[in-house]
């Protein structure tokens, strides 16, 4: 059937566009301890791909794949192989982004994540941020006016340099994707963290806290600086890290046994993993606690 595309208004026939780029998914798996995915709240199923949704006609889902190619080959890639230690970017950078928090935006509305603690204001500015972000991927508009895209690079922790770090702080940060709109009574954005980013979408923030994290419109440099966020998203960010293992800590215990096995089984594989990296990470920074 025939439907609106939500980016382009047009009637066509909509595809299966991902929310996060399948090559993050991809990646996840392939650099895994077990070669398996689990997501969400129920980690008891194992899962090929991640979220979909009928958003976009073919031309704008074209659109979209050239600027996630362009960050993949250009950014990621080099980044998580760890190729050099600060990387340019383009124009492409700030498509990208906003083309995730669009879609990110855009999904958590239709499965009701999203405007049920915002305040009406924020409400408001959300479909304002919908609107400017669909018409500035579309070439409409040249500029994102006051909601921009911010980015923080992340990599592994290697000392404690906030307290109440939860001990799967490294799991949480190079193998988890995590989506979620946020707010407060002072700020609303929308979070979207991937294996070594976080990027945020700014529905109402005040910029003077969010320090060297804004992506200019046309060219810029990611690493070798330090980056600043406020306070408040520095206690959500542990606090969905504490989230995480929670839920990781109610897997059945037939599936716990069979990762013990998968893992027992391919111990070359599970050693040169990222997943291997990350809880090791882990280990070096809070020892034995990680298997409480």
């Amino acid at each position: 059937m025939n439907e609106i595309c939500k980016l382009c208004h047009k009637k066509s026939k909509l595809e299966q566009s991902h929310i996060i780029p399948k090559f993050v998914y991809k990646w996840l798996k392939e650099t895994s301890a077990t070669g398996y995915l689990r997501f969400g709240q129920n980690l008891n199923k194992r899962v090929q791909d991640g979220f979909k949704e009928n958003l976009l006609c073919r031309n704008c889902e074209d659109l979209l794949n050239n600027w996630e190619t362009d960050f993949a080959n250009k950014l990621f890639y080099p980044l998580v192989n760890k190729e050099k230690g600060s990387f340019e970017y383009g124009s492409w950078f700030l498509n990208f982004v906003v083309s995730l928090s669009w879609r990110v935006l855009i999904y958590c509305k239709r499965i009701g994540l999203s405007h049920s603690h915002f305040t009406d204001i924020q409400k408001q500015e959300s479909d304002l941020a919908l609107e400017v972000w669909r018409k500035f991927l579309l070439g409409e508009i040249k500029h994102l006016g006051k909601y921009q895209q911010h980015v923080i690079p992340i990599d592994i922790v290697s000392n404690s340099f906030m307290p109440n770090l939860p001990t799967n702080i490294n799991r949480y940060f190079l193998r988890i994707i995590d989506i979620d709109p946020i707010a407060n009574e002072y700020q609303a954005l929308v979070y979207i963290k991937i294996p070594y980013f976080i990027f945020i979408g700014g529905i109402q923030i005040d910029p003077k806290q969010w320090i060297n994290t804004t992506i200019r419109t046309h060219k810029g440099l990611i690493g070798n600086c330090k980056y600043t966020v406020p306070q408040s998203f520095g206690d959500y960010i542990i606090d969905k890290a504490k989230k995480v293992s929670n839920i990781q800590k109610s897997m059945s215990e037939k599936q716990k046994s069979k990762i013990e096995k998968t893992i027992l089984n391919n111990l070359n594989r599970v050693s040169g993993s990222e997943t291997f990296r990350a809880v090791y990470a882990d280990v070096e920074l809070f020892g034995n606690d990680v298997f409480e």
